[in-house]
């Protein structure tokens, strides 16, 4: 069996493994559904013109999963990931060619290790002819799945820091909750969640969920976040959120829900939900196009697929990875 550092390893040759996408949870409970209004009833989204919104996006791939057994016999896993972050700005009301909307492309490759693994080596370096692929060794804390999802949050996190600085776009809308950083807690930072996993209404209002029109949303709700990303010492991280109907389609299955930071306040927070309340249905995919419709915005389908493209072969990855790593 060959050697990594002091490590045997072994793949598994017969398939391609991933790492879970388990989704980063947060625990979240409900502060005041009164913040924005005592009047609970649908708000009508309002138009905003020729608005520049950034949406921000990333992918995630696992290339190959390894087994590592130390020299006193402990087992332990490690997956080589690679990810793909970016956003695409784009200016309603006109053509936006890709080569001048996407901003801020990042690819980052890891060889992420379980917590006690010690490889020696800070990098993994595999020769590509006039190329190569470098994948930073880093450990994980705890489980490897959530680590490489709070990894990829974080650059999603610099992505939109950095867009926000070059472009100042009026809104910037990113594919999940959003995280607590310092940095973007005051910046119109908006998280759009597809799948309702939880409610943020107590069950008494939730008759607004079935009398909310397309365009139409929801007062804002405070709801006190404990973050899974580790926030600079910071315990809680409030939000105000939100759900908007973005298709006719019953139940749950038409509505999205969006979320910003708190620290951007209330009056801000609402004209932000009045926008998204009339452009998330615009935006909005079909069911013939994207099994994942309505919720699947039609440019995060488009960055996505940006993104896998531009993080390579996958079957050439997975196979210089092997062949090196068994010539160690």
């Amino acid at each position: 069996m060959p050697k990594l550092g002091r490590y045997r390893f072994s793949f598994d040759t017969w398939k391609i493994l991933e790492v879970d996408e388990l989704q980063l949870e947060e625990s979240e409970e409900i502060g005041s559904l009164e913040v924005e209004t005592k009047d609970w009833r649908p708000i009508e989204g309002k138009p905003a013109g020729n608005i520049r919104v950034a949406f921000v996006d990333g992918v995630r791939r696992t290339e190959n999963l390894v087994y590592l057994e130390s020299e006193e016999g402990t087992l332990s896993k490690g997956a080589f990931v690679s990810i793909g972050v970016g956003s695409l700005v784009l200016k309603l009301g006109r053509k936006n060619p890709v080569e001048e909307a996407l901003r801020g492309l990042k690819v980052r490759r890891y060889f992420f290790v379980e917590k006690g693994t010690d490889l020696g080596e800070r990098s993994l370096r595999f020769d590509l002819g006039e190329t190569s692929l470098e994948f930073s060794v880093e450990k994980a804390e705890g489980e490897i799945s959530p680590h490489v999802n709070t990894v990829m949050s974080r650059l999603e996190a610099e992505v939109a820091e950095e867009v926000f600085r070059r472009e100042r776009p009026d809104l910037i809308i990113t594919d999940g909750t959003v995280h607590y950083t310092t940095k973007i807690k005051s910046l119109p930072f908006v998280g759009y969640i597809k799948r309702q996993k939880s409610l943020y209404i107590y069950p008494e209002k939730t008759w607004i969920l079935r009398e909310l029109q397309v365009g139409q949303r929801t007062p804002l709700i405070l709801v006190h976040s404990q973050p899974t990303i580790e926030g600079e010492g910071v315990k809680t991280f409030d939000k105000l959120t939100w759900y908007v109907r973005i298709s006719e389609n019953e139940g749950l299955s038409g509505i999205a829900r969006l979320e910003v930071p708190a620290g951007i306040g209330v009056k801000r927070a609402s004209a932000i939900a009045d926008i998204t309340a009339w452009l998330v249905p615009k935006l909005a995919s079909r069911e013939f196009t994207d099994k994942r419709a309505p919720q699947n915005l039609i440019p995060i389908k488009y960055l996505e697929s940006i993104l896998r493209h531009r993080l390579g072969s996958q079957s050439l990855i997975r196979r210089v990875i092997v062949e090196r790593m068994l010539s160690l």
